[in-house]
């Protein structure tokens, strides 16, 4: 991976989290965009810089997912770039925990506030779902909402509520994410059943 390629993985990643059309996995990354063009922007260095640093073109790839993800479209401009990417990593090398754990923030917080349960995915009288809540306030993570959106769709609905103006990159971000959280389907799918067994026990 040279400076050029680089540089058009970030433009494919980035179309991908902040369009609507465009979805990398159909396109398979094709992006407009020259070599002649690239040699002439101010911060080619960077992308060259970039090439470098990431052995493997699918971990630079992951670096730029992460960032995007986690609402930081500066990823090759910003500080905090390397520590998204940690974060990204840890929480993919240990997805069933950290869903577990983030279902279980759920829990609490509805028996604490004495929420029911229809309250955590659906707006009601006007308030926002409890998880649409917990994401926002950064108690649970991105990866979390995009897995139950898989198994039990929320944000279809969430898009058809005036918090879809409110929220647009945030649910787009959400959605797509689809593709690049991978997890073990059949351990995520006994969690999240024995999570509505302890639902409806509320």
């Amino acid at each position: 991976m040279d400076g050029y390629a680089a540089y058009k993985y970030y433009l494919a990643v980035k179309l991908h989290f902040t369009t609507d059309k465009y979805d990398v996995f159909e396109t398979r990354g094709a992006v407009k965009g020259s070599r002649e063009a690239f040699t002439a922007r101010n911060d080619r260095h960077i992308f060259e810089r970039l090439s470098r640093k990431f052995d493997k073109d699918k971990d630079y790839i992951q670096y730029l997912v992460a960032n995007f993800a986690y609402g930081n479209p500066d990823v090759v401009y910003n500080e905090d770039s390397d520590g998204n990417y940690t974060l990204w990593l840890k929480r993919k090398q240990s997805m069933t925990q950290h869903f577990v754990n983030d279902l279980a923030t759920m829990l609490t917080n509805l028996e604490t506030n004495g929420i029911i349960q229809d309250k955590l995915f659906n707006f009601t009288n006007g308030d926002y779902p409890v998880a649409l809540n917990l994401f926002i306030g950064g108690k649970i993570s991105i990866e979390t909402l995009r897995i139950i959106d898989d198994i039990h769709p929320i944000l279809g609905a969430w898009k058809q509520t005036p918090a879809a103006f409110i929220w647009e990159n945030e649910l787009r971000r959400i959605t797509k994410l689809k593709g690049f959280v991978k997890y073990n389907t059949s351990k995520i799918s006994h969690v999240f059943s024995h999570f509505k067994e302890e639902l409806n026990e509320l």
